[in-house]
Parts: C-alpha cells; sequence; structure tokens
C-alpha cells in the first residue's frame, strides 16, 4: 500500500511539474495573436487523467493555475481567467474520457478539453473585463485555434501515454 501510494504522489509531482515547466516555456515564446497559447502545459493534466484520478487531475491543474502565474507576472489577470477555465476544462475532459472510455483518445480529449477552455475563458472574462458582446465575433476564430492547439496537446499526450505502457 506504501510503494502504491509513494508511486502516486511521484507521478503526481512529475505531471505537475511537465505542466508547470512546460506552461513557464510557453510564456517565453508567445504566438503573435495576443491570448493564444499552444496549451503544452495541459498535457500533465492529460496525463493524469487517463493515469491517476480525477482528484489527481484537478490537484494538477490547480497548481498549474498557480504555480505559473506566480512565476510568470500579471498573476491576479492569469489566476482570475486561467484558474477556473483550467478546472473547468479538467473536468469536461475527465468526465468526457470516463463516459466514453472505449471510443475517447486523448486526442479527441485535447480538443474537448481545448474548447470549453477557451469558451470558459470568453464567458469570464466578458463578466468580469468587457462588458459588450461584439466582443464574440472572435470567439469562432479563438475557438478553431484552440481545437486545433488542444489537438496537438492530445498527439502529444496520446505518443507519452504509448511509451508509458510500452
Amino acid at each position: 500500500m506504501m510503494q502504491y501510494q509513494n508511486n502516486k504522489i511521484s507521478l503526481i509531482a512529475l505531471f505537475a511539474s511537465i505542466s508547470i515547466v512546460l506552461g513557464f516555456f510557453e510564456n517565453l515564446f508567445p504566438i503573435p495573436i495576443p491570448g493564444v497559447k499552444l496549451g503544452l502545459s495541459n498535457i500533465g493534466i492529460m496525463l493524469a487523467i487517463y493515469l491517476l484520478s480525477f482528484r489527481e487531475a484537478i490537484i494538477i491543474g490547480f497548481l498549474k493555475s498557480i504555480i505559473i502565474p506566480i512565476v510568470s507576472g500579471n498573476f491576479l489577470l492569469k489566476m482570475s481567467i486561467g484558474l477556473p477555465s483550467t478546472i473547468i476544462a479538467t473536468i469536461v475532459m475527465y468526465f468526457y474520457s470516463y463516459l466514453t472510455k472505449k471510443f475517447a483518445t486523448p486526442v479527441s480529449t485535447g480538443a474537448i478539453g481545448a474548447f470549453f477552455h477557451i469558451a470558459s475563458q470568453f464567458i469570464i472574462i466578458k463578466h468580469l473585463f468587457i462588458k459588450n458582446l461584439a466582443f464574440f465575433k472572435i470567439f469562432p476564430y479563438f475557438s478553431l485555434l484552440s481545437i486545433t492547439t488542444g489537438i496537438l496537446t492530445g498527439i502529444i499526450t496520446y505518443k507519452v501515454l504509448k511509451i508509458y505502457h510500452d
């Protein structure tokens, strides 16, 4: 029992570290479109969804959403948008993968998680910062970019899981 608990704690630490390091490096190399990121920091969360449990995935998402803004700056803005969006996307990805276990892949899970992440961000931004609904005119473009990056994140997660299982 103790060995299992130690392995679980090690995996949580590993996946949280992966998320935090990738998130930090993502901030160093911004994409030319403001607010768009590759979402590579979500790989650790997706690994937890497939290899650990809901609780551990939420913990990793929470740690990622707290630590990355601390080390990269603009803490309050990133926390007010990033933390709830990450938690919502993690919940959706977990239940999607759980309910469609025989059909879901990390690629589809990543795409769905990315969509819910960007949709949550738009809703939060609308309620906290921008009151004009014209802001939502760019939502389809951000959704398409987000789903594309979610597919990329899912492909990477799939390859890591394949190596892990071999």
